[in-house]
């Protein structure tokens, strides 16, 4: 049960760990929490070391915190721009409810969102953010990556005066959108035209890199663009109304595209057409996605037996989005596992990019991370699990 509970903490996170390594982090010494550098010039940083960049402009977290972003500078030409999960919060319900680490040691409700940018959350990520491995197929490369305290996909641009359950007044700030914005200032002022560029996210990042990859490519007109989305499908009715009337995303106008209840499909299919012809789009999907249903779930307000028709429900509606990029864009290529299939509850993990099975997660005789790497460093392009779409 207490796992179980864990699982909720990071939902929606791409960095969810096994209960002891997080308790670990918690209560264990400073040695243990891993702690950025704060050195103001990226010429500056040491490579394969994260490190703290303060921003200008109107950045908040949903909580009123600081909010900044991190680098971890390498030894090429080649940079991610890594958009983070981390939770979504669609009305003043969810809102009243952010994840708090003290709540799961507590036994309390875990939250949806994070309101902040976690003490611990360095310490998590793994994966492909870990530049410094030789078995990365990023290894070398430069990293910019953007927390997600805001519930709001990293689009937001309103405060949100909501009351809690109580009645106690609070704003909810979906600044997701100043947030973004202040980072690319950031970035346009320090990453000079790379040769290659990775424009990715987990989860509710992977909505966000999807987001706003139009937006980096228009700027890096020279090099090569991926974008990739890991983890990322939650269709709802709900999302046209969400992404304006809560978050004032101005999705059309912003975007280019309308939002739909597939608006990772909607994302993907204007992509197609928005950025660059040699563009490559890329997702990868966990089957069976236990907190990706669990999200869905809540957000419509589902009722019902939490099943393997429930399970199956939401696999089926993935691999439909999923079937339908592949059969309409070129450049689509996409990566679909059962690995780690829990038998007893029908589920399988959520994310790959910043958790080790990036490195162990295999299908079909292919490695996740051997899949990316051939996409983005060797122009050998496939995709891995078709099988599952003839389910």
């Amino acid at each position: 049960m207490q796992m179980r509970k864990l699982a909720k903490i990071t939902i929606f996170t791409g960095v969810s760990l096994l209960g002891l390594i997080l308790i670990a982090v918690v209560m264990i010494s400073a040695f243990v929490i891993k702690r950025p550098t704060t050195i103001p010039e990226l010429a500056d940083v040491k490579p394969y070391k994260w490190n703290k960049m303060n921003l200008d402009g109107n950045v908040i977290s949903s909580d009123g915190s600081e909010y900044f972003l991190w680098n971890k500078k390498g030894e090429n030409n080649n940079w991610i721009i890594f958009f983070s999960g981390g939770g979504a919060s669609w009305d003043a319900k969810s809102a009243a409810h952010p994840i708090k680490l003290m709540n799961f040691i507590t036994g309390g409700e875990t939250g949806n969102y994070f309101p902040n940018i976690p003490f611990y959350m360095l310490s998590l990520l793994q994966g492909m953010m870990d530049t410094g491995n030789p078995a990365n197929p990023f290894h070398g490369w430069n990293i910019v990556y953007l927390p997600y305290t805001t519930g709001d996909f990293h689009i937001g641009n309103h405060n949100a005066e909501y009351s809690k359950e109580d009645g106690t007044p609070f704003t909810m700030h979906y600044n997701g959108s100043n947030n973004v914005r202040s980072s690319l200032d950031w970035i346009y002022a320090n990453v000079d035209n790379p040769g290659k560029l990775l424009i990715a996210g987990e989860s509710a990042g992977g909505f966000g890199s999807a987001f706003w990859a139009k937006e980096i490519a228009s700027h890096y007109k020279d090099s090569e663009i991926y974008q990739y989305s890991d983890s990322s499908f939650l269709q709802s009715d709900k999302w046209p109304n969400v992404v304006d009337q809560e978050w004032h995303a101005d999705f059309t106008k912003t975007f280019g595209y309308k939002a739909e209840p597939d608006i990772i499909g909607a994302a993907f299919t204007a992509n197609g057409h928005l950025l660059p012809a040699n563009a490559v789009l890329l997702q990868s999907y966990s089957l069976y996605d236990e907190v990706l249903i669990h999200f869905q779930n809540k957000i419509n307000d589902y009722s019902g037996p939490h099943d393997q028709q429930n399970i199956d429900a939401w696999s089926q509606q993935m691999r439909t989005s999923v079937r339908t990029l592949a059969a309409s864009l070129p450049n689509y290529y996409y990566y679909l596992t059962d690995y780690g299939l829990d038998k007893e509850k029908g589920t399988t993990p959520h994310t790959f990019a910043t958790r080790d099975t990036f490195y162990q997660a295999e299908q079909d005789g292919i490695k996740l991370l051997n899949w990316l790497g051939d996409a983005v460093n060797h122009q050998k392009r496939y995709s891995v699990g078709s099988g599952f779409l003839e389910k």
